[in-house]
């Protein structure tokens, strides 16, 4: 049996009050869940049972300091139509936990992005309109640790589930 999964930050009750209340109106597209507001670290994929204990494994080698940034900008990524939360500052803390946490995983079989990592929350999806990239009332989101995630899949769509935290 497989399962999508991925690395992420994940936000307390606050936090996600605080970035639903950033999301304008108007874009037309679908809000993403309450519950599911996160910022991925690394994506994995599909996993089967193996890869998924090694992938816990390997992340609990990352070791970190706390750190906090801020989320100072809303934009879109116009070709899946998804609206986010980011221009992340400063952005050394967590692209380097980023790049710790995917470097760990490549033992394993991971194959880290090419792509430059984007550090964002994704707050809507398929838009229907573009969102012009504009500053926002800074988020400050403190982080001490980081999360494995699964997909579950229901009736009512995706649901994110924490199924390992890697606390510092």
């Amino acid at each position: 049996m497989t399962q999508r999964m991925f690395f992420a930050l994940w936000p307390d009750d606050a936090l996600r009050e605080a970035i639903q209340a950033r999301v304008p109106d108007g874009h037309g597209g679908r809000r993403v869940a309450r519950d599911n507001l996160h910022l991925t670290l690394a994506f994995i994929g599909a996993a089967d049972t193996a890869y998924a204990e090694c992938l816990s494994l390997a992340a609990s080698t990352v070791t970190m300091e706390p750190f906090e940034f801020e989320l100072t900008g809303l934009g879109c990524f116009r070709k899946p139509g998804v609206l986010w939360l980011g221009d992340v500052v400063p952005r050394d803390p967590l692209v380097r936990l980023a790049q710790d946490l995917n470097t760990a995983l490549i033992p394993c079989g991971f194959k880290p992005e090419a792509r430059e990592y984007r550090p964002h929350v994704t707050v809507a999806r398929k838009l229907k309109a573009p969102v012009a990239r504009a500053p926002i009332h800074p988020i400050r989101w403190s982080v001490d640790g980081f999360c494995l995630v699964v997909s579950q899949p229901g009736p009512d769509g995706v649901r994110y589930e924490v199924v390992q935290r890697y606390p510092v």
